[in-house]
């Protein structure tokens, strides 16, 4: 009678088991999820095992079937502890060698088990005995066995441990949820009390008997609120998946938590990532760590493999009720974006066809240029250049001849100008220079340096050939100029003066004229 209760009662454990595997392992999508539908398909093979034990009517049967059972008894406490340590957030600890660890001991008993006839440190005898006309497999215990329950143990202290931490710092619905987990990690102390002890002296393995109830409340605990499907795919698609670089840090800046695209740039910050302090990882990048501590949004500039790349980084502060409890750091890679905005400010900066600054860039750069010399007491010096006759150029070769003309014009300018000189097309065929550091003297000698030289050069436009000339007004800053366009003016007077005694020539602003 008590063979068919019981028999039924694993029955039905093992009908359910197969359901949470299916659900769990197939719909779920969390990591676990699959962890839990592992966890199912382990207690699933040792209650059906355990089932078919009872039920056989030898002993080579029972010792059959009891093997059969070893294929999941060893797994299942390490499979409990690792969907504890997903479902809380502690994924990170089974990375690398740490995950092996967890499964060693496992290991270790399933191949002592398979191998027990041999040594007999798993069960040191195993022999039949009756109870009230039922015939039980009375297993010895060996060295091995005690071995394996300490494990057992620790597994479940620990769930018990992070399940409490969570329940602790959790609200409404949650704390409920948490209740039922601490529910289901603490029930099965009971059945090793019972199994370690042998109640009754009869064998019964009462952790096969508490085990179905207990992965019900955590199968229920994980469902009912869909925290299986919506929380954790929340966080998998958000945090883990993200193309962005996402960092958890304490209220302390120890990193507690990290995706893996957060490891791509720290690479580019030629450093590592892992569970430390970031001042200390990002002990290289200063700059980094003040942008972080100070919950800047910021982009930052790398060169990486030769390559700009462009990082923004933004800080956001992580809050309970009362008081921070840690920050959420994220690394986007803004690369195509900082290009972008680079490349249309250089179009709305530059003269398209001769690559200058144009006239507002020109007006701004000359503008800074003024003020700082006037700041720091320095020299400054204007040149105002317009090319010859560029009209007839632009009737005697069309003006495709007048636009290489003006390209081959302003290739000069950048070469023969640069450093602090601010170089720009005003309009048509005037361009400007301002010169910071330059009084009108050395202004005068480089402007006629050029001026010979744009005389001596020759312009190949096809099969023809274009000689030009240009005028060129300069004037220097001085106490009784007020304003930058004063000086300006004073430039555009002496080239109005240059153009009007014979063209190709350099003069000087209130320089009399031969």
């Amino acid at each position: 009678m008590i063979i068919k209760f019981v028999s039924i009662y694993l029955f039905i454990g093992v009908l359910l088991l197969s359901f949470m595997f299916v659900n769990s392992f197939m719909r779920g999508k969390s990591s676990y999820a699959k962890a839990f539908g592992a966890l199912s398909l382990t207690l699933q093979v040792y209650l059906l095992g355990y089932l078919l034990e009872i039920n056989a009517s030898s002993l080579p049967e029972m010792f059959f079937w009891n093997q059969i059972q070893y294929l999941g008894i060893p797994f299942f406490p390490a499979l409990w502890l690792v969907v504890s340590m997903l479902y809380t957030g502690k994924g990170k600890c089974l990375q690398g060698f740490r995950g092996l660890v967890v499964f060693a001991i496992p290991l270790i008993t399933f191949f002592l088990r398979l191998t027990n006839d041999w040594h007999h440190w798993y069960y040191s005898q195993i022999e039949l005995q009756q109870f009230m006309g039922v015939t039980y497999m009375l297993l010895t215990k060996g060295p091995w066995y005690f071995v394996q329950t300490a494990y057992v143990l620790i597994a479940l202290v620990l769930c018990t441990l992070f399940y409490f931490q969570r329940y602790r710092n959790s609200t409404g619905d949650e704390k409920i949820q948490f209740r039922l987990l601490l529910l289901a990690s603490v029930l099965p102390y009971l059945a090793l009390v019972l199994v370690t002890v042998n109640v009754g002296g009869i064998g019964i393995d009462y952790t096969a008997l508490i085990l179905p109830p207990c992965i019900l409340l955590l199968y229920l605990s994980l469902t009912r609120y869909n925290f299986l499907e919506i929380k954790d795919l929340a966080r998998e698609r958000v945090f883990e998946d993200s193309r962005a670089g996402l960092i958890l840090a304490n209220r302390f800046y120890r990193v507690v938590d990290f995706n893996d695209a957060s490891i791509i740039f720290f690479r580019w910050f030629n450093a590592s990532i892992k569970e430390a302090q970031l001042e200390f990882l990002l002990k290289d990048h200063q700059d980094l760590w003040a942008c972080i501590r100070n919950s800047e949004d910021r982009v930052f500039h790398f060169l990486v493999e030769g390559e700009d790349r462009y990082v923004n980084i933004d800080t956001r502060i992580v809050q309970n009720i009362k008081e921070t409890v840690g920050y959420l750091i994220t690394f986007e890679d803004v690369t195509e974006r900082e290009c972008l905005k680079q490349r249309l400010t250089e179009i709305a900066n530059t003269d398209e066809l001769t690559g200058l600054n144009n006239r507002r860039r020109f007006r701004e750069g000359a503008e800074e240029t003024y003020q700082q010399a006037r700041l720091c007491h320095e020299d400054l010096a204007v040149l105002m250049m317009d090319i010859d006759f560029f009209k007839k150029v632009n009737d005697s070769y069309g003006h495709h001849g007048g636009d290489a003309v003006l390209r081959d014009f302003a290739a000069m300018l950048r070469e023969t100008f640069g450093g602090t000189d601010v170089v720009g097309r005003i309009g048509g065929e005037e361009f400007a220079v301002v010169m910071l550091k330059t009084d009108a003297e050395r202004a005068f000698d480089k402007a006629e340096d050029f001026r010979k030289a744009v005389a001596e050069k020759t312009i190949v436009f096809g099969e023809k050939r274009i000689c030009v000339t240009v005028s060129i007004g300069v004037a220097e800053l001085n106490d009784a100029i007020t304003d930058f366009d004063a000086l300006i003016n004073r430039a555009d007077h002496a080239l109005y003066q240059a153009k009007h005694s014979g063209r190709n020539r350099t003069v000087v602003e209130n320089q009399k004229q031969p």
